[in-house]
């Protein structure tokens, strides 16, 4: 009696049913609680997930390009090299600057990140004193991964750049109130500086320095004390006149050379220009403009800071002045809501699909039972996100789309267990908590076998895994829920829904049921000839997995494209604003086009985490086009492709949509390291003729490797001496004449602007000033550099890339329309092993692009899939005791790669990354099916049915809850199918589960069968 009464008190069906108002409080408490944390909630499109990146710079003025490499890069790198959980250094080195992208490995602890960096700065200031004299001290940037999501544009006309500015930078200071804003960046902001632009011939047949304007420049403008009278009522401040404050006072200048008094403005020309060399430039549809860049703090809900926003701005719109536009370039929060609101949508539809299989297959009361149980269950999932801080993006609610066709299965054993009670004369109340019995701990087993096989979701080491794992976590909490629900508070609704007669259904099997027999006492009786078939079919389709091609995740169905311009390395930024231009035109005139930004001299700022953020160089422009819609986004990208194509051939183009997942750039690259950087150019131009020479292929280019012109002063050191110069008065010299010399700066409100001596442009845009150039020596004479120093034409490398401090240049190329990376990848290597076995020793070429990346990620699902396999084998081994059972449960799941052809080949589905993750989670869905069945055969078989009685009877009980689950998960994923990012898994899905099912309905009892007859035989013969 006590035994029973204690395994009474441990039934959490009776529990409830004996405490109903308890219980139903906390099921109306969890509603409500589920209800408001759905809306509290944080919206985003995608999840967040770390960039593992630092970019450390420093600069070196006036060194060549190897210097740098060798006195700066290489000592930086050494010292990076020192950081833990490094995974490589990667540099690009101009002359006298270095850029160091510090890359952490994949399986870095996101906490871990922000000490790394920490870290990273130490050793920069350790090292800074080893560097040469002259060398600024390097500067870390760890804030890589800031995303700007929401960009304003504003054009002017009537107005000048700096009253444009001005008028921008107080929107800016005004929008720092709002709350939960986080940083906001101007964009193509161009810094202003003073011209005084002279005549070298003009100065040296008056008799005047260089040096003599700017000891005037500088004394005239230099803030120095000028005392304070301190007595015995007051204090009185003196202050001396003559400061640089505008343009005008700059003109009124008068220099006194020798005895002469020379107004400024006689020997030289004072304008206000943009400074050299130039920032990146912003353009909107065409037109200059200022972009003002805005993030979100990550305590912030996207779409409530979305409207607040917006709000502020319109207001801001309405206050400007006649001739200043404010353009919308980038807006998240819109983004973000069409994006939820289209999954919610696909939610619903999911929850109708699933309502749909409880009515039709279960009847009007017993379908309603289990379709009370999904409000409850997201509740409680709603709840679970909110504790750990998983808001509605892409991957959570694709996670809850996944599950919900999951989470009804618990509810739906535990309604099939009540009714098959109730039929056999049984009331609700004891029916319910029988249902506890028998079900609670089988169907908790099954759960945590399906959560088993998302674990290497939520535990793969990568950037991808990291990405993905809200799937895992929202998989976890929802069909623990499911569980909770189907034990606790369905059998308490089944007690007040279910009729409390139900007619028994022993009779006759129906027509359905009576077919399955047929063909279950068909399989029993050709097992061997079952058994060879399904095995030849497996063998079948893993030869079809041959055919599918791959991928790592597929693009956004956002309708931006990234159009990127690139032009020789030694290209001015003029010139790229020019070909931008002649693009922007064209652009103008597509009707396929809502609106578009243009970034020249850089790439585009961050405005959507996954994306591959471009350097800042004078001779890259890219371009964020916004189509009307998908579908002409599409027909946008085939019209950009064939006009760049015909008239951009000369420079390097690509035009591709935003990425999915972690950003990876061009989709296949080939590095090429080695000692020697004139060989790795060779070998470089060598692999980039094989790779252009395939028709799979488009727009081969390299990443280094074209010289450019450069000029070189060979002096002539004793006769320098001899005449009283030397080397580091001729680089002043030739710096102020062309590039310009900073001698001071004027004090404008609240900018200083920096006051530049240089030659005029009609002298200093003509290389025949050099040859007639005179220099001034040590005691005042005019010495022709053609005396001192002779001129030499030549080639230099304006870039030098390394990787782990070995030079290399990657050969990167788009792929041909319709072509995967992984398809062309297979069809190169031959040709691309063999360069690689005819390489000199210390030489490699190693693959990048979406196949490396793709590696990283799928390796790091692989790495855990031996805890996965434990977990499931340990659970397996609890529920079913014995070793031959578990093994066959295991073996069932292989089978649905029949399935997973069947559905993607034919469709062309890649087999990608989300598709791997669907794949291996599908296992638990499979084995979970199979183990009640095994369940049901051995309960029969323990009863003192004969062997295929038992087999018999288990396969008709269970078909039914088997099928009713399958379908449930099956067409559950039918919404879907048809996005974008989880398509490849819900092909996976449906295909694999779908011939799982029969096959556990058909092969599961033959294989059974053969282990029953195996095991039988060897009792007999170790009985004999």
């Amino acid at each position: 009696m006590n035994s029973n009464r204690s395994k009474r008190a441990f039934n959490l069906s009776a529990w409830a049913l004996n405490h109903q108002q308890v219980v139903t409080f906390f099921m109306l408490l969890l509603l409500a609680a589920g209800s408001w944390g759905y809306e509290n909630l944080n919206r985003n499109e995608d999840p967040a997930f770390t960039i593992k990146t630092a970019v450390v710079s420093a600069q070196w003025p006036g060194a060549n390009v190897h210097d740098t490499v060798n006195l700066v890069t290489d000592v930086l790198e050494k010292k990076l090299q020192e950081i833990p959980h490094l995974d490589y250094v990667e540099s690009n080195t101009r002359a006298g600057q270095s850029v160091i992208f510090v890359y952490l490995r994949e399986d870095t602890p996101p906490a871990s990140v922000p000490d790394i960096w920490y870290q990273v700065r130490k050793k920069m200031q350790d090292i800074s004193s080893s560097l040469p004299a002259g060398v600024l001290a390097p500067t870390v940037n760890d804030e890589f991964d800031d995303t700007f999501g929401t960009i304003y544009g504003f054009t002017a006309e009537g107005f000048t750049e700096r009253e444009l500015r001005d008028r921008v930078e107080a929107i800016q200071r005004s929008l720092m109130s709002l709350p939960n804003i986080g940083k906001i960046s101007l964009l193509g902001v161009q810094e202003e500086q003073m011209v005084v632009a002279f005549s070298p011939g003009q100065l040296a047949g008056m008799g005047i320095t260089l040096q003599q304007i700017s000891d005037a420049l500088k004394q005239q403008n230099a803030v120095v004390p000028s005392g304070t009278l301190r007595g015995d009522r007051e204090n009185i401040t003196f202050h001396v006149s003559g400061a640089l404050s505008t343009q005008q006072s700059l003109k009124e200048i008068t220099l006194h050379v020798d005895g002469r008094y020379i107004p400024l403005t006689d020997i030289a020309s004072i304008s206000r220009q943009v400074a050299e060399p130039p920032s990146p430039a912003f353009r909107v549809n065409g037109h200059p403009a200022i972009g003002m860049a805005i993030s979100m703090a990550k305590t912030g809900n996207m779409l409530s800071f979305g409207r607040e926003l917006n709000l502020r701005m319109n207001a801001i719109r309405h206050a400007l002045p006649h001739g200043i536009e404010m353009t919308t370039v980038a807006d998240q929060s819109a983004v973000v809501k069409q994006a939820v609101n289209g999954f919610i949508r696909v939610l619903v539809e999911a929850v109708i699909i699933v309502l749909a299989v409880s009515f039709i297959s279960l009847g009007t009361r017993a379908g309603l039972v289990v379709a009370t149980a999904i409000p409850l269950v997201l509740a409680i999932t709603f709840i679970g996100m909110m504790l750990t801080g998983i808001g509605l993006q892409r991957i959570s609610l694709g996670a809850l789309i996944i599950a919900l066709g999951l989470m009804v299965d618990d509810a739906m054993i535990t309604v099939e267990a009540m009714i098959s009670r109730m039929e056999a004369g049984d009331s609700r109340w004891h029916a319910a908590t029988y249902a506890f019995e028998t079900t609670a701990f089988p169907m908790l087993t099954g759960t945590l076998v399906m959560i088993a096989g998302f674990i290497p979701v939520g535990f793969a080491a990568s950037s991808a895994g990291e990405y993905c794992f809200s799937l895992f976590a929202v998989v976890l909490i929802s069909l623990l829920s499911s569980w909770a629900v189907a034990v606790l508070f369905s059998p308490l609704i089944g007690t007040w829904i279910l009729s409390p007669k139900i007619k028994s259904h022993s009779g006759s099997p129906g027509r359905l049921l009576h077919f399955y027999q047929r063909i279950v006492d068909a399989t029993l009786a050709h097992r061997g000839l079952t058994l060879f078939i399904a095995v030849f079919l497996l063998g079948l389709s893993a030869y079809g997995t041959t055919f599918m091609q791959g991928e790592f995740f597929p693009a956004s169905d956002r309708p931006e494209l990234l159009v990127s311009l690139t032009l020789p390395a030694n290209a001015s930024q003029v010139e790229t604003s020019r070909q931008t231009s002649r693009l922007e035109d064209w652009l103008k005139k597509n009707r396929y086009v809502d609106h578009f930004s243009s970034y020249v001299g850089s790439g585009a700022v961050r405005f959507y985490l996954p994306m591959e953020v471009l350097l800042d160089n004078e001779n890259t422009s890219q371009l964020v086009v916004v189509a009307r819609n998908l579908k002409d986004r599409d027909r946008l990208q085939q019209q950009l492709n064939s006009h760049l194509a015909l008239d951009f051939r000369d420079i390097t183009t690509r035009v591709s949509p935003l990425e999915l997942g972690p950003p990876v750039g061009w989709p296949l690259k080939y590095r090429i390291s080695g000692p020697d950087y004139n060989e790795v150019r060779q070998l470089a131009q060598h692999l980039e003729a094989i790779v252009g020479n395939s028709n799979l292929t488009r727009e081969v280019n390299l990443t280094a490797g074209e010289p450019e012109r450069v000029v070189t002063l060979e002096v002539n050191q004793t006769a320098a001496r001899a005449a009283g110069v030397s080397s580091e008065s001729l680089s002043e010299v030739l710096n102020t004449v062309w590039s310009g010399s900073v001698v001071t700066t004027l004090r404008d409100n609240n900018r200083l602007i920096d006051v530049v001596l240089r030659s005029n442009d009609h002298e200093r845009l003509d290389l025949d000033t050099l040859a007639n150039l005179k220099v001034t020596s040590t005691n005042g004479g005019k010495v022709p550099i053609s005396q001192v120093a002779t001129l030499r034409w030549g080639v230099s490398d304006p870039i030098i890339w390394r990787r782990q401090r070995l030079p290399f240049i990657t050969v990167q190329t788009d792929l041909a329309p319709g072509m995967q990376a992984e398809s062309v990848s297979k069809q190169l290597s031959p040709m691309v092993d063999k360069l690689r076995r005819s390489l000199p020793e210390g030489y490699n070429i190693e693959e990048g692009g979406t196949v490396a990346e793709s590696a990283k990620g799928n390796n790091s699902v692989y790495a855990v899939l031996p805890i996965t396999l434990f977990v499931m084998l340990v659970l397996l081994m609890i529920q079913l005791q014995s070793i031959s059972r578990m093994l066959v449960a295991l073996l069932m799941a292989p089978f649905a790669l029949i399935g997973i052809v069947l559905a993607m080949l034919p469709s062309g589905t890649p087999m990608g990354f989300v598709a791997l993750l669907g794949i291996i989670a599908l296992s638990g869905m499979i084995i979970r099916n199979a183990v009640i069945l095994i369940s049901e055969v051995d309960s029969n078989f323990r009863e003192g049915m004969a062997q295929q009685n038992a087999i018999v009877s288990a396969a008709l009980h269970r078909s039914r809850p088997i099928l009713l689950t399958a379908s449930a998960a099956i067409l559950g994923m039918i919404p879907i199918s048809e996005q974008v990012f989880w398509g490849p898994m819900a092909y996976a899905i449906i295909g694999g589960l779908f011939v799982a099912t029969l096959i556990t309905l058909t092969v599961l009892p033959a294989s059974i069968s053969v282990v029953m007859e195996v095991e039988l035989k060897w009792k007999n013969k170790h009985a004999d």
